[in-house]
């Protein structure tokens, strides 16, 4: 009878429904897996970006079941998946050696969307790649203080960047202390919102060495292949 119990209290995957002895079912974690980009650092006009997927396919899905259909503890194996890439990357060692005091700064929501919502997306992924890289987490350097539309929902360039001008600020006891920071989020589209955070940080003196997200569209990975002497 115990062993028929625990079948019964099996937890399933979030994604496919199935039992698992896991957050994520074998299966699922190997489609997953298959969205893994052929580069994690890519050069984005100034910008230390590092992804380390194909906004696509599984990992498409498996990002709005994580946001939308409350499922936060799908946060533990993606965020475990970026920083395993990441202890791996030569450069990303490298600017850590450069700046042992580093903080990682999870891009903030709004009060009401993450009341709403009840988690923030960036925060929890950014919370488990610390543990797995021994980075330190600080959550309250980065402050959102406009309720901004969805990027999705704007319709041009300017209309995206006046949807997020002043959209955030710093914490006074942050302000002026020659802060480096790494700034996280889920996914990385057209920049603006990670552009903008940048901006205001370093308003106040606060450096970005680098921006680490779980996902970029395709179009922007195959733009970087192309651009890339290594697949040349």
């Amino acid at each position: 009878m115990p062993s028929l119990l625990n079948l019964f209290l099996k937890p399933k995957c979030p994604l496919c429904d199935r039992s698992t002895a896991k957050i994520i079912c074998i299966d699922c974690d190997r489609q997953i897996s298959a969205c893994k980009s052929p580069i994690f650092r890519q050069n984005r006009e100034e910008i230390n970006l590092f992804a380390w997927g194909v906004y696509d396919s599984s990992l498409k899905q498996a990002i709005a079941t994580y946001k939308f259909k409350n499922h936060p503890e799908l946060a533990q194996p993606l965020g475990i998946k970026i920083a395993e890439a990441w202890n791996q990357d030569a450069v990303a060692q490298t600017l850590i050696k450069q700046s042992p005091n580093i903080k990682v700064v999870p891009i903030p929501m709004h009060p009401e969307k993450l009341k709403s919502r009840g988690f923030n997306q960036a925060e929890l992924l950014a919370k488990y790649f610390c543990q797995y890289t021994e980075l330190a987490i600080a959550p309250k350097i980065l402050q959102r203080v406009k309720n901004t539309k969805p990027q999705i929902e704007t319709k041009s360039k300017q209309e995206r960047e006046d949807n997020l001008n002043s959209a955030f600020t710093v914490g006074n006891q942050f302000r002026n202390k020659s802060i480096s920071v790494i700034l996280f989020d889920d996914i990385y589209t057209t920049g603006a919102t990670i552009k903008e955070a940048i901006a205001t940080l370093k308003s106040v003196n606060i450096q970005a060495i680098a921006v680490v997200v779980l996902a970029t569209p395709k179009f922007e990975i195959q733009s970087q292949i192309q651009r890339s002497p290594f697949y040349a």
